[in-house]
Parts: C-alpha cells; structure tokens; sequence
C-alpha cells in the first residue's frame, strides 16, 4: 500500500513538472506531427477539403452520367473521370487517390433487375480520407436508390479494400519515435528529479527516515515505468488517427517491449543522475546520452546507410535492437520471439546497466 501512494505522489509530481514534462512528453510528440504532416498519409487541416474521387463509367449510358453528375455535386468530393483501372488502382495504393468508384457495363437495365447492379468501391484502408469517402459514396448510392424507386434496391455498392504494397517513410518513423519517446523521458526526467533531489537534500534526509530506501527508489522506477507507456500510446494514436500511420501489429506486444526496454532507460537514468550535481548538470550529461543514441540507432534513416564500422557499434547498443523488434511486432505483425539475438542484447543491457547504476549511485 506504501509502494502505490508513493507511486501516485511520483506520477503527480512529475505532471506538475511542466518544464520537464514539456521536453519529455510533449517535445516528442511535435515530432510526430511535424513528420506526420510531411510525410504522413492523412494531413489534419485537411478535414475540410475534399476527397479525391475517381469513376470508371463502363456502362456509358443515361443512368450512369446522371449519378456522375449527382456524385460531383456531393460535399466533400472531387471527382473525376478516369478510364485507366490499373493506374487508378495503383494511385489508391500510393496514397495520390482516396476512392475508386467502378460503375459496370449495362448499368441501365440491371438498376432494374435481381439482384441489384454493383457498384464496386476500391479504398485504402489504412487511408482515414478513403474510408470517410466511401462513407459518404454509401449515402450517396441510398439517396439515389430512392430516387430510382422509392422502396427496393436498385444499385449496390461493393466495397473492395485494399492496402499500399510498401510502408511509407512515416510508418517505419513513427515507432521509432514513440521508442525514442520513452527513451529520452526516462534518462532525462529520472536524472533531472535525482538531481533537484539531491539539489535540495532530499536524499540525503530520506535516509533519515522509518521509510526504506528500496521503497523509495521502487515507487521513482514504478512511475517512469507507468507515464511512458501512456506517452508512447498517445504519440502512437496521434500518428495513426491523425496521418494514417500503418500499425498492423500487436498492441499488448509493443507495450510489453516498451516496458521491457525502459528497464534499460530507467537504470541509465539513474547512471546519469548518480553523476550530475545539478540538474542542468543532469540535463546536458542526459542529453549527451540520449542525442547520439536518437541519431545513429535508425530512427530516422536506415542503418544499413552508417559506415560499416558504426554499424556494427550501433547494433549493440540498447536502441537500435529495440527498434528492430518495435518495428517488427507492429509493422509487420511478427511475435517478439522472432528476434531472439536482439531480445538477449536487450537483455544483457538491462542486466549491466542495473548493476552499474547500483555501483555508482550516490546519495550524496
């Protein structure tokens, strides 16, 4: 009971903290939406525009070109006409295209036969404007359904999803970021709060109290376990609700690896802050940690572009094998067991950097 409120009393304070909470939390999550806009799938001061819309007319008839005309004058599309199915198809698989409408041939007369003609609708469905358009392609077909006999179904529409072949660029980035997220609030927020604690003796007077140290120090490591999961859910979901980032993977299996790797965080946090007297102290040594880590672990470029030799470094430090299975788990839908080299290196760090952040930390 002791462990959880002094759990809660770390989370409010680290919350209050908004300098702190600025550039662990929040800074992170510009990057998302600074990245999402550039090269994201979905562009969130879009919502009012419209949607791309192309139609295959085959049938050519009286009935095809008034629904063409009615379709045009719906809110929210911008259609055109195209007579290429493959490159229409291929532009909903590059994102240049968010709804494919197919109206088939003798149009005219299987409107009023059994069953009702198909209309086909081809999306991407991982495009959030693709899926509002076929939305607003379902209302349109009900509107003119009883405009064409008040009661029955004349026209269907089939809706046929498909997905892009390649991930984009923000897809692989934005799992990356989220690690990188967690990564640098744990070693900057626990070295900064080791040091305003030892700023202000408060370590130094816990020793001085019925309360066992193991407790405090467990409840710190409980807290930057807790608010980095919840930063890395929501950086997660604002990438993916608001620029239509990919993530096809396990949930439960990306949140246990987050957990798994932040045991490696959390300890160089206490490393860092075992060696900072002050807390701008703390804050250059962690930043000193986390920036080199940020740029040659692959977050935001491949490794394969670092020269050989960095490479081989890289590989071995604790980021860039949790990115590898990060990204595997949720891009490509692989159980963490797969990457069996990468989980015992992150393994090894977890197990090195716990004993020598309880061989260098100091209360005083």
């Amino acid at each position: 009971m002791i462990l959880f409120h002094l759990t809660v009393a770390n989370l409010k304070l680290v919350l209050r903290n908004r300098q702190a909470l600025f550039w662990a939390v929040l800074f992170p999550l510009i990057f998302v939406i600074v990245f999402g806009i550039f090269f994201g799938r979905g562009d969130p001061f879009s919502g009012n525009g419209p949607a791309s819309v192309a139609v295959i007319d085959k049938a050519r008839d009286d009935l095809s070109a008034r629904l063409i005309e009615s379709l045009s004058a719906q809110d929210g599309l911008s259609v055109e006409r195209r007579d290429d199915e493959a490159a229409a198809r291929q532009d909903i698989q590059d994102g240049n295209l968010n709804l494919l409408l197919i109206f088939p041939e003798g149009l005219s007369g299987a409107a009023y036969d059994r069953p009702p003609a198909q209309v086909t609708a081809v999306f991407d469905e991982t495009n959030i404007a693709g899926r509002i358009a076929v939305g607003t392609a379902r209302s349109f077909v009900d509107g003119s359904n009883l405009q064409l006999a008040q009661a029955p179904t004349r026209i269907a529409l089939s809706v046929e999803s498909i997905a892009g072949d390649e991930l984009g660029y923000f897809d692989v980035l934005l799992p990356g970021l989220a690690v990188w997220g967690v990564m640098n609030f744990s070693i900057l927020g626990l070295a900064t709060t080791i040091a305003t604690y030892r700023e202000k003796r408060i370590l130094v007077r816990i020793q001085v109290t019925p309360l066992p140290v193991s407790l405090f120090f467990s409840s710190q490591v409980l807290a930057y376990m807790f608010l980095p999961l919840a930063q890395a859910a929501i950086m997660l979901i604002t990438g993916v609700l608001l620029f239509g980032a990919s993530i096809q993977g396990s949930l439960p299996q990306f949140a246990l690896l987050v957990i798994i790797g932040n045991c490696v965080f959390v300890s160089l946090g206490f490393i860092v802050g075992a060696f900072s007297r002050t807390v701008a102290a703390a804050s250059g040594l962690g930043n000193a940690v986390a920036l080199p880590l940020m740029f040659l672990s692959g977050v935001f470029f491949p490794l394969d572009t670092l020269p050989a030799i960095i490479r081989i470094v890289v590989e071995y430090l604790p980021l860039a094998p949790l990115l590898e299975v990060v990204r595997g788990v949720t891009l490509y839908s692989k159980s963490f067991w797969e990457f069996p080299i990468e989980l015992a290196t992150i393994g090894a760090w977890i197990v090195a950097s716990a004993i020598v952040a309880t061989k260098t930390f100091r209360f005083r």
